[in-house]
């Protein structure tokens, strides 16, 4: 935990320094200078469909943590709707308490793989995220 503790003060602190490099950077121009005049370099089309794709890599992992998500809800979540709750409020003498009795640890050991698949997901999209703010960086 100390580990990603570290990363994200780093990355809290880094922002700072980009903001006051920035503030530095102005407090140093020249009063008959205007604000943009060192913004003249042309766009690299390169850099912009490099931006384009870690912008749609992104955008598809975020969907599928939210549906991973919404799937373990299905499974194994606390509202009457999911399916453990349904099998856990049958009456004994229904199919679905035969169901209940096989298959619930099942679908409990499913939602916990699920989960663990959500959360490798979403340690490549800070990933991605981390990638793409350096490549901004520089």
């Amino acid at each position: 935990m100390k580990v990603f503790q570290n990363k994200f003060l780093h990355l809290l602190s880094e922002e700072d320094d980009i903001a006051a490099d920035q503030q530095a950077f102005d407090a140093g121009l020249d009063a008959e200078t205007p604000d943009g005049s060192f913004n003249d370099v042309p766009d690299n089309p390169v850099a912009q469909f490099q931006a384009q794709q870690a912008a749609n890599t992104i955008a598809t992992i975020s969907t599928w943590i939210g549906e991973v998500e919404n799937f373990i809800e299905y499974l194994n979540g606390l509202d009457e709707g999911s399916m453990n709750s349904q099998l856990n409020r049958t009456d004994c003498g229904s199919i679905l308490a035969d169901v209940q009795r096989s298959e619930s640890k099942k679908i409990s050991r499913l939602a916990q793989d699920l989960s663990s698949l959500g959360e490798s997901l979403k340690q490549y999209l800070l990933a991605a995220k981390n990638k793409d703010h350096h490549s901004d960086t520089i």
